[in-house]
Order: structure tokens, then C-alpha cells, then sequence
């Protein structure tokens, strides 16, 4: 089971993308998601009310900027469904403007160290002040001052600063050589929530075609030794995935976390299909 909140104990309940996760644990369910690459609310908002869990804001391959990444975050909340953004790099100003936009959770890929993963955490969480610390209190140097988020949780600034540290979730993607020798100690980092495997980027870093990862079975062995990391360690699990075929055999493998897709993948998979099906109206083309 789950522990990874334990050391951020509040009397506040769970909001946000860490209670979603904690709520599909009991009975199992897999939390499904999307992925967006594409900048603009209204676009944020119909794959929103698909009926996700969560979805991915995608500001390390994506073409979404600084604003777009604020609006987006606001347009899938109001929805109901959990914001979670993929950062560029784990540097902390990246760190503080994606919190701050309002973000339920982040995912930070290329996480090659514990002592990495340590420092993520103290950008992400707030300082707790020293009479309301105890021996498992996680106090971090994230500033406070954006009015955005509370606003997103719907929360006052006050509140937001005092329950931000247990609603935030934080993913890292373990998805190098150097991630995978050291996936047992990033996930014992107090504060990760997540081990998520970017299997493309795990098969290059092994010295394959990255997209050939499912039929090299040194890389399958590298993904069950993450997946064991992280429920070693108490901590979720989460996979790339490019279907409904990928997630059921990744839930079945014990992952608990997953996107269906993405936008970029529906556009051009759907309009390459339909497209295909008038080639004989076109012989010439």
C-alpha cells in the first residue's frame, strides 16, 4: 500500500491528484489520463470532459509556453479532472512556475540520482514552520506568493500553503541507464510519489531503437526492476502508454498509473485512418 504522503501528515483530507491516486488503491483501479502537447484551454477542456483522471500538460516536448501552461491548468480543473505538468528540467524556478499555476502534481523527466530527486522535493514544498515540524516533516524552499493556485483548488492563499505540500504529487521519470542503477534509492526519497518509466528514452539509454523497447527483453527486465523499486518503496507506479491494449497489460503487470494517449497521436492516427480509407478515390496521389 501506498505510504508516500506518511511524512506530510495533515488533518486536512486529500485533494487533488494525490486523493485520485489514493482513492483508485481500494478497490485497485488503474487512474487513466491524456496527454497534451498542443497549447489552448478550449482544447484542454474537451479532452477534459473525456472522462480522465488526470491530464498531462506537456511543457518538455510539447509546444506550450509559460501562459498556455497557466491557462490549460486552469481549464482542466475547472473540469473537475487533475492537472499534472511535465516540466523540462528539474530546476527550481521551473518547478515554482509550474506549482504555481495551479498544478495538482508534476513529472519530471531524466531523474538520474537520489540526491536529484532530494532536491525536487525541497522545490516543490513549501517550509513548514518549525513548531508544526516533526521527525517525518518534509520542509521544502518553495516560495509563496502566487494567487493562482489556491484558486485552482479552490482554496484560500492561507490554506493553500498550509495543505500544498500533501496535494501536490511528484513523479519522476526514470527512463536512463543511470536512472534504472539507481531507481531503488530515488524511490525511497521521502516526498517522491511516483516512479514513471519513459520506456522510449529507457531503450535508447540501453543501446536500442527506442521504440522497439517492447521486443528487448533487457529492457522488460529494466521495467519490472522499476516497477519492484517502487512498490519496494511504497511508492505508485506509472507507464507511457499508446492505447487501451498497453495499459490493461501494464495494469496487469501492477502499474497504477497510466495515459491512454495523446492529442498529437489522435489527430494524426485518426486522420491518417480516414484518409487512407479514400486512397482508392485518389490513385494519382
Amino acid at each position: 500500500m501506498y505510504n508516500g504522503s506518511s511524512s506530510n501528515p495533515s488533518s486536512s483530507p486529500l485533494l487533488g491528484l494525490p486523493k485520485v491516486m489514493r482513492d483508485a488503491q481500494n478497490p485497485r483501479r488503474p487512474v487513466l489520463g491524456s496527454w497534451l502537447m498542443l497549447p489552448g484551454a478550449s482544447l484542454a477542456r474537451m479532452v477534459a470532459q473525456l472522462g480522465f483522471d488526470f491530464i498531462v500538460v506537456d511543457c518538455e516536448h510539447g509546444n506550450i509556453a509559460d501562459a498556455d501552461m497557466h491557462a490549460t491548468v486552469g481549464a482542466i480543473a475547472a473540469q473537475g479532472v487533475s492537472p499534472m505538468v511535465r516540466i523540462a528540467y528539474p530546476d527550481n524556478w521551473l518547478v515554482k512556475r509550474t506549482l504555481d499555476s495551479g498544478a495538482h502534481g508534476i513529472l519530471c523527466p531524466m531523474m538520474h540520482t537520489a540526491e536529484q530527486a532530494r532536491k525536487l522535493v525541497s522545490y516543490a514544498k513549501f517550509p513548514v514552520p518549525k513548531a508544526q515540524q516533526k521527525p517525518d516533516t518534509i520542509s521544502g524552499i518553495r516560495g509563496a506568493g502566487s494567487p493562482f493556485a489556491p484558486a485552482v483548488f479552490g482554496q484560500q492563499m492561507g490554506d493553500y500553503i498550509a495543505t500544498a505540500n500533501q496535494n501536490t504529487l511528484i513523479a519522476v521519470q526514470i527512463e536512463t541507464v543511470e536512472g534504472l542503477e539507481n531507481c531503488e534509492e530515488i524511490a525511497k526519497v521521502d516526498g517522491i510519489d511516483m516512479l514513471f518509466i519513459g520506456p522510449n528514452d529507457l531503450c535508447a539509454s540501453m543501446g536500442y531503437p527506442a521504440l522497439e523497447h517492447s521486443n528487448i527483453p533487457e529492457v522488460q527486465e529494466a521495467i519490472k526492476r522499476i516497477l519492484a523499486a517502487a512498490k519496494a518503496a511504497g511508492k505508485y507506479a506509472g507507464f507511457f502508454c499508446m492505447g487501451a491494449d498497453q495499459v490493461r497489460a501494464r495494469y496487469e503487470q501492477g502499474f497504477d498509473f497510466f495515459n491512454v494517449g495523446a492529442d498529437v497521436l489522435a489527430l494524426s492516427v485518426w486522420n491518417a485512418v480516414e484518409l487512407g480509407k479514400l486512397k482508392d478515390l485518389r490513385p494519382r496521389m
